[in-house]
């Protein structure tokens, strides 16, 4: 059990330190889509219970040491052709676990992320995987909670995002990934990461599992990866405007507390090394196809004729 590093950013910034130097990262413009657009300042649901700062802080703290430049950009319902445009103005967007999955259900929110958003995409957050959210399951069964330290269990161990992270005979790593924290108001134990357990869509590859035997999300998908041109399991069967990637973290909200809380940070040093060989792999894989950003003008016209 850890204590959340918003209670203790001193400790923290010294393992961001550590995590730095070991893992270069290219600096890039990262879109961090969250509940918490001020970075000094908590969303009025988390503030209403306690929180002061954002309870994501720890993730973009993370990002901004490796040396990117992060953008708090507001998850909403029903996002605009101008919301669209600024998404795809920044090199990379990551949907932090610090959001609603109900922004991420309707159809013209589905065709915007899937299909109008061309820049690479990492979520976090279990729930916006779902077959009847994004699409990238082919199911909707409610993810499963992790209830203490995890370790993965890696398919490909010459994936890029495993470099440096020791692997033991069974490519399980040799040390944890995650764990269950508290939270930095009331030292309220936190649920885990919340973990998809559903066959993922065609064209995808999971890259690793949680590979602990004894947790109840053991066997389900903590990375996965989707090229583009894939196509979700969505009613409307989007067609992937650029690559995606599943990469779970961060804390689910204490039972019966606003979900504004969640997404407290949860990695260890190995698994913010993952994460940021995950942000560095991302910003790497190729541009999109000139059919894919054909796609992206359709979207945005619907969007525009739609508001």
């Amino acid at each position: 059990m850890r204590t959340s590093p918003l209670g203790s950013h001193s400790l923290l910034a010294v393992g961001l330190l550590a995590v730095v130097a070991a893992v270069p990262a290219s600096a890039a413009n990262i879109a961090w889509v969250t509940f918490h657009d001020n970075a000094r300042a908590a969303s009025a649901g988390a503030a209403g219970v306690g929180f002061t700062l954002p309870p994501d802080l720890g993730y973009t703290d993370l990002l901004t040491g490796a040396g990117h430049t992060v953008t708090r950009v507001l998850s909403i319902n029903d996002p605009t052709a101008d919301n669209l445009a600024n998404i795809n103005s920044f090199d990379l967007a990551i949907i932090g676990r610090s959001t609603s999955s109900n922004h991420f259900q309707q159809a013209g929110e589905t065709l915007f992320w899937n299909t109008g958003v061309t820049i690479p995409v990492i979520t976090m957050n279990g729930y916006t995987a779902r077959a009847n959210r994004l699409g990238l399951e082919t199911a909707s069964t409610t993810p499963i909670d992790t209830t203490g330290d995890v370790h993965l269990t890696v398919i490909d161990p010459s994936h890029p995002i495993f470099a440096g992270v020791a692997l033991d005979g069974t490519n399980t790593t040799v040390n944890p990934f995650a764990g269950v924290v508290l939270s930095p108001v009331d030292s309220a134990v936190q649920r885990g990461a919340s973990v998809p357990v559903d066959p993922i869509a065609a064209g995808g590859q999971i890259l690793a599992t949680i590979g602990t035997a004894t947790d109840p999300a053991f066997g389900g998908f903590a990375i996965a990866k989707w090229s583009p041109g894939a196509t979700t399991s969505t009613a409307a069967a989007n067609v992937l405007g650029g690559h995606r990637l599943a990469f779970i973290g961060g804390s689910r909200e204490a039972s019966g507390v606003n979900t504004e809380t969640a997404g407290i940070y949860d990695l260890t040093e190995d698994g913010a090394t993952m994460f940021l060989n995950a942000v560095d792999f991302m910003l790497t894989v190729p541009e999109p196809t000139s059919a894919t950003l054909l796609l992206l003008g359709m979207v945005a016209f619907a969007l525009r004729r739609n508001h």
